[in-house]
């Protein structure tokens, strides 16, 4: 057996008792463990302890990005690995990992890793959930997350300092995602719910964001019927988010319904275009009159634009 990479890995949890073995089997090789736990109450850190674990106590907080940045001073080695408690690694990671390092190490600060997400007992092999690069294995001191939830960190020395893996050949983490669509719904609630809303309001990026999860999460070849329930949530999901963000900048600002409910995108081999037709047919016969929905959309427009110019 070739020698493990020196490295440390820091894995952060909450209540995980449940997720951790299989992070657990699949790390044993790295020598410096570091868990950043949040007071769990299920025996988390006994657990962690008795696989060789070091374990810092920290309090709940919703905002885990900000919080890594805090303890990856906790890491002994130049090399650090991070991982959730739902995530392992493949078989042959020790190997890769070691392999990774020795090869570019010299050239370059972070590796992005192509991840498996499992989400309702399927392991997604497309729809935006794959390959799904996550940096998470980096030197020392070159890698910082920013507030929020799933916000991708960054890299000091840019894209020029960063590797992304080419799959399917190549080391992988496994993400044991969300259970069920209901425990989907409840967890992205919850992000929705406790993410910052820092930025600029404007609903028209929600909706376009909208028909953008909606063109892209929906690939029934890839994933089946499971991808449209997705896209479909995660579209309305940038909706609330919208609404969320809305409330919080004072509800000053007009909401423009015009198209925000989001409808079926094709994608066709050479030109994206959205069902119109189809979406306007579908609300004359629910309407039972006939709508102009472009027209309308069009003097909406207007009008918005005349108000904000003082026209």
């Amino acid at each position: 057996m070739k020698e493990a990479p020196m490295i440390s890995l820091i894995v952060h949890t909450r209540n995980a008792a449940a997720r951790l073995p299989a992070l657990l089997a699949s790390t044993a090789w790295i020598v410096d463990r570091v868990l950043i736990d949040m007071s769990s109450t299920d025996g988390t850190q006994a657990l962690a302890e008795g696989a060789g674990f070091r374990v810092v106590t920290i309090p709940p907080s919703d905002d885990v990005d900000a919080i890594r940045n805090e303890h990856l001073r906790e890491a002994r080695e130049e090399w650090v690995l991070v991982l959730d408690s739902d995530e392992s690694l493949s078989a042959d990671a020790q190997t890769e990992i070691g392999r990774l390092i020795a090869a570019h190490g010299g050239a370059c600060d972070a590796f992005a890793i192509p991840r498996f997400n499992t989400i309702a007992g399927h392991v997604m092999r497309g729809s935006g959930w794959y390959p799904d690069h996550q940096i998470r294995l980096f030197r020392q001191g070159t890698v910082e997350w920013s507030s929020g939830h799933h916000r991708p960190p960054r890299v000091a020395g840019g894209d020029a300092r960063l590797i992304r893996l080419d799959p399917p050949d190549c080391l992988h983490i496994h993400h044991a995602n969300y259970a069920s669509l209901a425990d989907f719904v409840a967890r992205q609630t919850h992000y929705l719910l406790t993410d910052r809303y820092d930025h600029t309001f404007d609903f028209d990026a929600y909706v376009t964001a909208a028909h953008q999860e909606l063109a892209r999460r929906r690939d029934v070849e890839a994933d089946g019927d499971l991808s449209t329930a997705l896209a479909l949530l995660m579209a309305w999901d940038r909706i609330v988010r919208g609404i969320v963000h809305w409330e919080k900048s004072g509800r000053t600002a007009p909401l423009d319904v015009s198209l925000a409910v989001p409808f079926v995108v094709e994608v066709a081999p050479t030109t994206l275009h959205t069902s119109l037709g189809r979406a306007y047919r579908a609300l004359r016969t629910f309407y039972r009159h006939p709508l102009r929905l472009p027209k309308a959309y069009v003097r909406e427009r207007l009008r918005r634009r005349k108000a904000r110019d003082g026209t």
